[in-house]
């Protein structure tokens, strides 16, 4: 039973996909925590994929805050949950959620510097069911959306002065 159990921890960490990315950002640390966590407003904007953002309840945004992401897939729109886990303004933002067939849990870390942040997004991804198979494919996919992701977020941050 127990050699059964430490198979299936095993595969369970060897879907499991990790990755890390950071942008240099010339904005505060307070202005780039503002907008980051500001998803009603600005996640569409920086975000590949999401076109909307609805935060459920009428709380301040903070640890157990959910939000509903509105995403376009090909022709449809799927939404989605996402809970806010971490909430340190303006030093940490955490959440996890689900894309398709990948739960995902993320923080964001900002350090300030001399002239500029650094953001550095951590990200850990769950394929479910079949999609474990293509866990490299999907490693590939998410590092090629995260990136882009980051440059355009930069971009609408240092633009909005």
């Amino acid at each position: 039973m127990q050699k059964a159990w430490r198979r299936l921890c095993d595969l369970f960490r060897a879907c499991m996909i990790e990755l890390s990315f950071t942008e240099s950002i010339s904005r505060p640390r307070t202005d780039v925590f503002s907008i980051l966590t500001s998803f009603e407003r600005y996640l569409a904007e920086w975000a590949k994929g999401p076109v909307a953002a609805a935060k459920i309840g009428l709380d301040p945004t903070g640890t157990g805050t959910r939000f509903e992401v509105t995403a376009k897939v090909g022709p449809f729109r799927v939404r989605s949950p996402y809970e806010v886990t971490v909430w340190e303004p303006p030093e940490r933002f955490g959440g996890r959620g689900v894309a398709g067939p990948v739960r995902f849990q993320e923080e964001y870390c900002l350090t300030a510097g001399n002239a500029a942040t650094s953001l550095r997004q951590s990200i850990q991804a769950w394929p479910r069911g079949p999609f474990r198979l293509i866990q490299p494919l999907i490693r590939r996919q998410l590092s090629g959306l995260i990136t882009p992701d980051l440059a355009r977020f930069k971009q609408l941050i240092e633009a909005s002065r």
